[in-house]
């Protein structure tokens, strides 16, 4: 198959799957509101600290355009600008109630159609097509979307902290003393930091942070990988696999010959991940300081 084949068959699926789901109608789901405009106010409930600025640059939309929208949202009562208790001058977009009553209206309407549309099929055949369009998402989405590496810097240590806080409760059901426990110890290796022997790596992209990993000196020969964390909209694009390279390669540059690290049973995907890089399983223990029934893993490599 040619490329000129190809870039026809990709056109032609655009051409169905916008069709089926009535994208190029001028309002979206029986709603008041265009494509953009729903999609502005999801992205505006799902995003921390949300900015007019961060809108036009993670959606491609003009100055003018994006302003027009955002007047209109206020003027309707949707959203509200509020100040950064830092730094007056930053104005952050947050969605009003009504606003939420709106998108959460508009989200369920939406679950409706997808389900209307596989409904019809088995389970399995619902997974290959997950898994398909998820391969298709990763295959463009690195080409367009490429993820960069780089140490950490002072301000990345509160984004280190909430996402733990924030993502091992939501999806793990973590107390908040893990948060504490991370916090605690992430701001004592920030202090005695010292980049001959250890660090903390940041994945960006599009100047958003989208994962981080972190090595920690224990002695001359041995150190603790630690704070390994990949944002949900990442996973499944091979990050892990590029921010564990990246801590392997320091080990060896450093000359460790070991490396150990602790994790909980229930993280399935590191734990796939660890072993992939030659890590074995050596101890276990339960810990219920975080949540019920926790057990506690640790990990080490031999280099």
């Amino acid at each position: 198959m040619d490329t000129k084949y190809n870039v026809e068959s990709i056109r032609s699926f655009n051409r169905f799957y916008t069709d089926i789901l009535g994208l190029l109608n001028r309002h979206i789901l029986d709603s008041r509101y265009s494509l953009t405009e729903v999609r502005i106010l999801f992205e505006i409930d799902k995003t921390d600290k949300c900015s007019a600025n961060m809108l036009m640059e993670k959606l491609n939309i003009d100055r003018g355009y994006m302003s027009r929208i955002l007047k209109k949202f206020e003027s309707e009562g949707l959203i509200r600008r509020e100040g950064s208790s830092s730094d007056g001058r930053k104005l952050f977009l947050n969605l009003t109630p009504s606003g939420k009553a709106i998108i959460s209206a508009l989200e369920e309407k939406s679950d409706k159609q997808v389900f209307q549309l596989i409904g019809h099929l088995a389970e399995s055949e619902q997974e290959k097509l997950v898994n398909s369009m998820k391969y298709i998402k990763n295959a463009l989405l690195d080409g367009i979307s490429p993820v960069t590496i780089r140490t950490y810097q002072q301000k990345d240590i509160d984004y280190i902290i909430k996402r733990h806080r924030e993502l091992y409760e939501t999806e793990y059901g973590f107390s908040p003393a893990f948060g504490d426990y991370v916090e605690k110890y992430l701001l004592e290796f920030h202090e005695r930091h010292d980049e001959d022997w250890d660090n903390i790596w940041i994945a960006e992209s599009y100047n958003e942070i989208v994962g981080v990993i972190a090595l920690v000196k224990v002695n001359v020969s041995t150190a603790q990988l630690r704070w390994f964390l990949i944002e949900p909209e990442m996973r499944g694009r091979g990050l892990g696999h590029r921010l564990m390279e990246t801590v392997i390669d320091f080990c060896k540059e450093k000359n460790y010959d070991h490396v150990v690290l602790w994790t909980v049973s229930m993280l399935d995907a590191a734990r796939h991940l660890y072993r992939h890089y030659g890590f074995e399983l050596t101890e276990t223990k339960k810990n219920d300081t975080w949540g019920e029934s926790l057990t506690e893993e640790r990990w080490d490599l031999y280099l």
